[in-house]
């Protein structure tokens, strides 16, 4: 059976957790590596070699309702990737979780610093001054997307091309409600999949893919390989990694005590400001009220 419920953005907006949760429900079958990226705007003109070995991530399935994965970067193929996913499997439905995108933007760049992807010298406001050399045109490209991350907060044009595709078979959700009612946030979206929440055991649930800053690069590159390499394991088992990883962040991790200076956190939502609007105003006409405070103000 092809996947039909997809994940599909926003990267650094607790779609590994949603993942995670999801994949917990006996009526939910998870592909055994989380982030295929199969339609991915990087990989899409690649489809079709990538074909069989797409399909080999689902083998297992049993009737399950529903056969999930999660690809955040989906998000940025815009109508590309909708139409590709939909074309692909008819009738699906697709999850987006939006962030404040300054916050999200902070996280990203905290995530990349960690994997080593950008020099560990820069600060955020050094990696933003980068981020501005690529004008706010450029289409999503490999070479760049580290420093992409800046565009990739202006949610309403791809928001916009998702909903002309799957209509009301897309759910956008807010990172806000996820970490303010984890339960409450797992449990609108199984009402929207028409699924019982409480075959969710919650006790299993715990945030994922935190961004950490590392002691040793080496170190982290090769637990890096050793937690792909098992990715399988976990996504069925995820509470057996639980015990390696507070051992491996005891030993190599260190707080992250760097924060967004006030001056530098009123530029960025100065940046942002015109698409929070278009995003708000896409959302209200989809009946969609409950919005967070920072498309609000």
């Amino acid at each position: 059976m092809n996947p039909n419920l997809f994940v599909a953005g926003v990267p650094k907006a607790g779609t590994t957790s949603l993942f995670h949760y999801l994949a917990l429900h006996p009526d939910v079958f998870p592909s055994s590596r989380k982030e295929p990226g199969y339609f991915h705007p990087f990989k899409i003109k690649e489809m079709d070699k990538n074909l069989e070995a797409y399909k080999k991530l689902f083998v297992g399935h049993s009737g399950q309702q529903y056969v999930i994965e999660a690809t955040p970067g989906y998000f940025y193929g815009g109508k590309e990737s909708a139409a590709a996913i939909n074309n692909f499997s008819p009738e699906s439905r697709v999850i987006i979780v939006l962030r404040n995108p300054v916050e999200r933007l902070f996280s990203f760049y905290k995530y990349k610093k960690s994997l080593g992807h950008i020099d560990g010298k820069l600060n955020f406001g050094s990696y933003v001054d980068k981020c501005k050399n690529i004008p706010d045109t450029q289409p999503i490209q490999k070479e760049i997307y580290d420093f992409w991350a800046m565009i990739g907060g202006n949610y309403a044009p791809f928001l916009s091309e998702w909903y002309n595709i799957f209509d009301n078979r897309l759910k956008v959700c807010f990172f806000d409600d996820m970490v303010k009612d984890e339960p409450k946030f797992i449990g609108e979206i199984c009402k929207w999949l028409d699924l019982d929440k409480s075959k969710i055991d919650d006790s299993q649930t715990k945030v994922q893919n935190r961004s950490m800053i590392y002691r040793s690069q080496v170190l982290q590159r090769v637990a890096t390989s050793f937690d792909r390499m098992l990715s399988g394991v976990w996504y069925y088992l995820p509470w057996l990694k639980w015990p390696f990883s507070g051992i491996y962040n005891l030993l190599n991790a260190k707080p992250h005590t760097e924060i967004i200076s006030d001056s530098l956190r009123a530029e960025l939502n100065q940046y942002y400001q015109d698409d929070m609007h278009k995003t708000r105003d896409i959302l209200k006409e989809r009946q969609i009220e409950n919005l967070p405070d920072w498309l609000t103000k």
